[in-house]
């Protein structure tokens, strides 16, 4: 129980909820996630397709790997695309268009993010926590410990609200939008860690 360096209270029975609490972890991206983009401009179906990505892989994709753009896209390797390609070969099934994209993982192991909510008709029907959206979201919390295995244990412990945090050590602050921020600072005593 290691206090995270974005936590000022100490973690005990008063600063943590109860045990049992559960995260939807559909909700969740893969902690080695990639968009995959194709780059602007339409692409034919067929095979030996050139696809174009706006980003460098960050992994190596095995031939043969089935990559779903939406709307019957699929798009099987025909050859290893390694880390650093801007490019793929492969079988498209359907045309294609730029900005069009899918989310590759190497892994299976997806990470719960830092603050997470449900709607009161998710809880009663038994629904884990997902993503916090802080305009739909009736219960909103911040996730005390980070948990990286969510496919094995979806487990998580959630913060009391009116803890104290340090809102600048707090992963992912400055990616969240303005709504979120302010939702935070709302339910959570939020001061900066001085530099």
């Amino acid at each position: 129980m290691t206090r995270p360096g974005w936590v000022a209270n100490e973690l005990n029975a008063y600063s943590l909820l109860p045990a049992g609490t559960q995260a939807d972890i559909s909700q969740f991206n893969y902690a080695d996630a990639q968009d995959l983009v194709l780059a602007a401009g339409a692409v034919t179906a067929g095979s030996g397709v050139i696809l174009a990505l706006t980003e460098a892989l960050k992994y190596d994709i095995l031939a043969g790997q089935i990559l779903d753009f939406g709307d019957g896209e699929l798009f099987t390797l025909e050859q290893r695309a390694k880390r650093g390609d801007t490019t793929m070969v492969g079988t498209l099934a359907a045309n294609a268009e730029g900005g069009e994209s899918y989310t590759y993982s190497v892994s299976c192991g997806r990470t719960v993010g830092e603050f997470v909510g449900r709607t009161l008709v998710e809880r009663t029907a038994g629904t884990g926590f997902g993503v916090a959206d802080a305009a739909g979201d009736d219960e909103l919390y911040l996730v005390a410990f980070q948990n990286e295995y969510a496919e094995q244990d979806a487990g998580i412990t959630l913060l009391r609200h009116n803890c104290v945090i340090y809102e600048n050590k707090l992963p992912g602050w400055a990616d969240y939008n303005a709504a979120t921020q302010a939702k935070i600072r709302e339910l959570y005593q939020c001061i900066t860690y001085p530099a």
